[in-house]
């Protein structure tokens, strides 16, 4: 069997860490104590830099990205196996039928792989999108507490591209990285779901003794 059937390709998607798209050298524009007529702009690409969590995003891709080239690897040595055990066994002097057995089976476990490797690859990218989302959830109700401070009624993304130019006055990317946390929870979890509830429980526990 081929061995280059596996070029696991998945290093490519690699390309994808910034955790939202993030622009590199990115610099925040001054801000001003109001937004105007009640717009906002934050760049969250920017935020997740400040505070490491484009960081901590891409190293939980990284592992995840490992683990699936990992079991890419592992799929490939057990097919080749398999494949290996049937030539021998039809020996050096296999028939017209058994070659084109033979054939038939590596045409197979190509196949096999290659639609492995597809489906590792929307794994990633599912993953690297719920970290995504699951930051841009956080960052939800620091936005609507500084679009409210400041009396704007409408905060758009910076970070779509969609913007060719920006006031400052309108700019709240500052005041939102001051206010998210640094840390993220396991990006394997949902944002609500058992860390904060174990704290609470210790703190029980240990105030009762």
């Amino acid at each position: 069997m081929s061995r280059q059937a596996l070029a696991l390709v998945l290093g490519a998607v690699a390309l994808w860490f910034a955790g939202c798209g993030l622009k590199q050298g990115e610099k925040p524009v001054a801000k001003t104590e109001k937004g105007v007529g009640g717009v906002g702009v934050v760049d969250l690409d920017l935020v997740a830099k400040r505070l490491g969590r484009d960081i901590e995003m891409q190293n939980s891709v990284q592992e995840r990205l490992s683990s699936l080239n990992a079991r890419l690897a592992t799929l490939q040595e057990s097919l080749k196996r398999l494949y290996d055990e049937k030539k021998e066994k039809f020996g050096d002097d296999a028939t017209d039928e058994e070659l084109r057995e033979l054939e038939a089976t590596q045409e197979r476990m190509d196949a096999q792989l290659r639609e492995s490797k597809q489906k590792a690859q929307n794994e990633l990218a599912a993953f690297r999108q719920a970290l995504v989302d699951q930051f841009r959830e956080q960052a939800r109700p620091v936005l609507r507490e500084v679009a409210a401070a400041r009396g704007l009624s409408i905060i758009i993304p910076k970070n779509d591209g969609l913007l060719l130019t920006v006031d400052p006055a309108v700019e709240i990317t500052d005041d939102v990285a001051a206010k998210m946390p640094a840390a993220i929870s396991d990006p394997d979890e949902k944002p609500q779901k058992p860390a904060a509830a174990k704290p609470k429980k210790t703190r029980t526990e240990t105030s009762s003794r």
